[in-house]
C-alpha cells in the first residue's frame, strides 16, 4: 500500500491512456464510455443514468435508498483493465453511507448487501474497495436465514462487520465464507465483508463537498496488481494497492451505494472503462417458485475463454432436494447444461438447478398390551398384544407445516421428494387411530374383579384412541379364584354292649347307648 502519492491527475490519465492504447492493440479490449455505458452495465435499485454527462446517480439525497450498477459480463483477470471516472460522495460531511466497488466470483447478476456492507458484503470471494462516509460498529445478523436468502436491502438482517477506521476513509475489503452468530445465538452462513488489514487511509471531510473527485482503478494482468487512486480536494492523490490471487480467473464487477437514517447524493461519472470480456456462465440454485436458495461457483478448466469449457455441480442444499434443470417453467429461462463449451465472449447464459422442499419424516410406534392375572400377580391367561399402530409425521421445511399418517401394516416412511406423500401402501392420512375392543377371556374357576383400562368393564377392554404423542398402553385385568362348593351328609351311629359268661350264655341285659 502506498500513501499520499503526489502526482498530477492529467499525468496519470496520459500514462493510462498510452498503456490502454497498447493493450487495445494487443488484447482487443472492450471500450466503454458514456455513449455505450448501458450496453455493458445494468442499473439496479435507485440508480439512474444521465447519458449526456455519463453520470450514474447511485442514490438521490434521500433516506433509505439503495442503488448500484453491475457489469453484464465478467472481466478476464489474466488481462489488464482500467476504469477511469469520478466520484461524488455528497455534500453532507455527516451523511451516509458511501460508495463501494467490488470484483467478485459470483454471478454477474449478484448484488451485495446494503447499509454498512456498502454493497460488498454478501458477494462471493469479493475483492472490494470502499469510500466509507459513515462510521459503523459491529452488527450481528438479526435474520436466522443464510446469506443467500436475505434481501440485499435488509442490512440489519444480514449484519455487518465494524469499520477499521473512523469515517470517512478508504480501504480494500475482502469477503470470506463464514459462520456468523446471530443476535439470538444461532449460527448462519454469510459472505462476510472485512476491511483488509493495513489498507485503510483517512479521507478529509472536506472531500464530502458535493464535487466530483477523480477516481481510477487500474489492474495489471501480468503482475495481478490492483491499484486504486483517489484525488482529494487539495489535489493530493491517495493510492491503494493489493495483489489478486491466481485463483481469480474471471470476475464480476459492481458499484453500489446506499443511504439509511443519514443520507447523501452519491454519484459515479464514467470517463472510460477498458477490459477484456471473459467467456463465462452464471449458475443459480432456486426453489420451485424461482427463489434463490443457495450460491454456487463455476469452474473453467481451460480458462474463461471462447472455446473453453465450463463445469458446475449440483449442490447439497439443506432442506431441499434437487429435482431438475429449469426447462423455463420456473424462472422463465431455460437452463444451460451442467457442463459445456463457451461459445462467445461475455455471458453465455445461466445453469439453473431447481430444488423442491425436502420433506422430513419421523415415525412413532404405539403398542397395546393387556395382562390377565390373579390377586397375587400370577398369570391366569395369555396376555393380549395388539397389532402396533405406527404414526408418520411429515414436515415441510419451508413453512414448518406437518401432515400425520398412521398404519398398522407398514413402517416404511419413504416419501415422494416433490409432494412429501408416503410412497408405501397402507398409510392413512389421520391424526389418530383406535386399538379395537378386546373381550376379557373366560378363565375356568376364576372371575374378573377389576380392569384398569379407561371406559372398560369386567367383560372387556374398550377401544382405545391413540395419536403420535401417546405412550405404549399397558392394561391389567385382575381375576379372583371362585369359592369351593360345600356338601353335607347325615349318618346315625349306635353303640350296643353285650354281657355274657365264658360259655356264651347271657349274663346281663345288653347296654344300648343313645344313638349319635
Amino acid at each position: 500500500m502506498e500513501n499520499n502519492v503526489q502526482i498530477s491527475y492529467s499525468t496519470l490519465i496520459q500514462q493510462l491512456s498510452t498503456a490502454n492504447e497498447l493493450a487495445l492493440d494487443e488484447e482487443a479490449l472492450t471500450h466503454v464510455d458514456k455513449d455505450n455505458f448501458l450496453q455493458y452495465f445494468t442499473l439496479n435499485g435507485s440508480a439512474t443514468y444521465d447519458a449526456i454527462t455519463g453520470t450514474v446517480t447511485l442514490t438521490p439525497d434521500e433516506n433509505n435508498e439503495v442503488g448500484n450498477f453491475s457489469l453484464t459480463s465478467k472481466i478476464d483477470m489474466n488481462t489488464s483493465f482500467t476504469l477511469i471516472g469520478q466520484v461524488n460522495l455528497g455534500s453532507d460531511p455527516n451523511g451516509a453511507d458511501g460508495i463501494g466497488f467490488a470484483f467478485h466470483n459470483g454471478n454477474t447478476t449478484d448484488i451485495g448487501n446494503a447499509g454498512g456492507n456498502l454493497g460488498i458484503g454478501g458477494l462471493q470471494d469479493a475483492i472490494g474497495f470502499k469510500l466509507d462516509t459513515w462510521s459503523n460498529g459491529y452488527q450481528a445478523p438479526s435474520s436466522d436465514e443464510d446469506g443467500s436468502e436475505v434481501s440485499s436491502t435488509d442490512s440489519n438482517g444480514f449484519g455487518w462487520n465494524g469499520d477499521s477506521l473512523k469515517a470517512p476513509y478508504g480501504t480494500f475489503v475482502n469477503t470470506s465464507n463464514q459462520e456468523i452468530t446471530t443476535k439470538d445465538g444461532s449460527t448462519v452462513q454469510r459472505w462476510w465483508a472485512e476491511d483488509t488489514a493495513g489498507s485503510a487511509q483517512s479521507l478529509s471531510k472536506t472531500d464530502i463537498n458535493g464535487q466530483f473527485h477523480d477516481f481510477v482503478v487500474q489492474y495489471d494482468g501480468a503482475t495481478r496488481t490492483l491499484t486504486v487512486n483517489y484525488t482529494e480536494t487539495d489535489g493530493n492523490v491517495l493510492t491503494w494497492t493489493t495483489t489478486v490471487s491466481d485463483s481469480y480467473q474471471a470476475m464480476a464487477m459492481i458499484v453500489s451505494a446506499s443511504t439509511g437514517g443519514a443520507k447523501n447524493l452519491q454519484q459515479f461519472k464514467i470517463t472510460s472503462f477498458d477490459f477484456k470480456q471473459a467467456a463465462t456462465v452464471d449458475v443459480e440454485y432456486v426453489d420451485t417458485t424461482g427463489k434463490k436458495i443457495a450460491e454456487g461457483t463455476v469452474s473453467y478448466p481451460n480458462g474463461a475463454a471462447v472455446n473453453g469449457t465450463y463445469e458446475t455441480t449440483q449442490a447439497d442444499v439443506d432442506g431441499y432436494t434437487f429435482i431438475e434443470m429449469d426447462d423455463g417453467s420456473v424462472t422463465g429461462a431455460k437452463s444451460l447444461t451442467a457442463t459445456g463449451t463457451l461459445t462467445q465472449a461475455g455471458n453465455n447464459g445461466t445453469v439453473i438447478y431447481v430444488y423442491a422442499p425436502a420433506y422430513t419424516e419421523t415415525t412413532k410406534t404405539v403398542n397395546e398390551t393387556i395382562s390377565y392375572i390373579d390377586q397375587d400377580g400370577n398369570s391366569v391367561a395369555s396376555s393380549h398384544t395388539a397389532k402396533p399402530v405406527t404414526f408418520l409425521t411429515v414436515t415441510n421445511p419451508v413453512d414448518g407445516s406437518t401432515v400425520i399418517y398412521y398404519s398398522t401394516t407398514t413402517t416404511d416412511g419413504t416419501l415422494d421428494k416433490e409432494t412429501g406423500i408416503p410412497t408405501a401402501a397402507g398409510w392413512t392420512k389421520e391424526t389418530n387411530a383406535d386399538f379395537p375392543e378386546v373381550a376379557n377371556p373366560v378363565v375356568k374357576g376364576y372371575t374378573a374383579i377389576s380392569n384398569d383400562a379407561p371406559d372398560s368393564d369386567l367383560t372387556k377392554v374398550s377401544a382405545q384412541t391413540v395419536d403420535n404423542s401417546s405412550n405404549d398402553l399397558n392394561f391389567t385385568v385382575v381375576y379372583t379364584k371362585n369359592a369351593s362348593t360345600v356338601t353335607t351328609e347325615t349318618r346315625t351311629v349306635n353303640e350296643t354292649i353285650h354281657y355274657v359268661y365264658k360259655d356264651g350264655s347271657k349274663a346281663a341285659d345288653d347296654y344300648v347307648a343313645t344313638p349319635v
